[in-house]
């Protein structure tokens, strides 16, 4: 059985915890949070202990695999704790604030022998897998170009003080959403990124991070996307359109997937995949009892952040 510890009790822990308890392999024996309610209250449905310190709680409990789910700016020096005690890392994304950090923590855990994997979770999400793999099929040709639009009101109170400060969040919509973004497309075409060049404005006056991002991307293997990002006062959209030679898709990922062929329309069922944090966790502990290459390397979670980097100058 291996014992896993979470870190950081916020709202992507509990989809963490469920997938954690819903693998056979795996079992909870602490989470820790600063605010100790919060810790409690993770970590007490699954019979686990809960601590207000991390570095106790991994000296304490030498659990085999830690999934860190902190504030940007915090995720190096974690994940570096976590890897020097012997630790296999699940590290949410963006693996961090920059690709310097990112190369740190790549390094740290080449040095303790301990496996990386970052939580881009959308090759994971059921109508990302089915589109990918219809595309995979040939069915509708070779893929032209891809359109991805997320606008939403990312300046919300409810949002933590934290994703609004750039030495805390790294950036702003352009990472925390362009890192999705980026993860899909690369999963999608198969592919990792040529070139990216793009522009972000900052008009929020709250904030010293940006609120909306366009981007043109190149992929190696020469299909072409842009991604629109917008964080302002907006109707709220999600929709990746994938252009084929013989068709098209129409991606709202979290919600449907519709085919276009010969003129006609149609919804695609995605029931046949599961959860998605569940998927993405059993191929965690597939990498570290059997050896599996992992889908998301620290050295790809550091390419993604390397890109989005790019478009960051004022």
């Amino acid at each position: 059985m291996i014992s896993v510890a979470v870190i950081g009790a916020g709202v992507n822990s509990l989809r963490h915890l469920q997938a954690i308890d819903s693998n056979p392999k795996t079992k909870l024996c602490a989470v820790a949070d600063i605010i100790a309610e919060k810790a409690y209250a993770a970590a007490a449905p699954y019979g686990a202990v809960h601590y207000t310190d991390y570095l106790k709680m991994l000296n304490a409990e030498q659990p085999d695999a830690v999934i860190v789910n902190l504030p940007h700016y915090l995720h190096e020096s974690c994940a570096i704790s976590c890897a020097q005690h012997g630790a296999h890392v699940l590290l949410e994304k963006p693996m961090s604030i920059s690709a310097e950090s990112c190369h740190r923590i790549c390094k740290a855990f080449q040095q303790a022998g301990r496996l990386l994997q970052i939580g881009h979770v959308q090759r994971y999400m059921r109508e990302n897998r089915a589109a990918k793999a219809l595309i995979d099929s040939g069915t509708l040709g070779e893929i032209v170009f891809v359109e991805d639009t997320r606008v939403t009101n990312y300046f919300t109170a409810a949002r933590p003080r934290w994703f609004f400060q750039k030495a805390q969040a790294g950036g702003g919509i352009s990472l925390n959403f362009g890192a999705h973004s980026l993860d899909k497309l690369c999963y999608l075409t198969d592919s990792k990124i040529d070139s990216l060049v793009g522009h972000c404005t900052y008009a929020c006056a709250d904030a010293d991070v940006d609120g909306s991002a366009q981007m043109y991307v190149k992929m190696r293997n020469g299909v072409s996307a842009t991604i629109s990002l917008c964080g302002y006062t907006v109707t709220p959209r999600n929709e990746t359109m994938i252009y084929l030679t013989r068709g098209a898709l129409r991606l709202r990922t979290g919600q449907d997937l519709w085919i276009s062929l010969n003129g006609k329309d149609e919804r695609l069922s995605t029931d046949e995949y599961p959860d998605p944090f569940a998927a993405q966790w059993d191929d965690f502990i597939e990498s570290i009892s059997l050896g599996k290459q992992i889908a998301c390397t620290g050295d790809y979670g550091m390419h993604i952040v390397e890109k989005i980097s790019s478009v960051w100058t004022k």
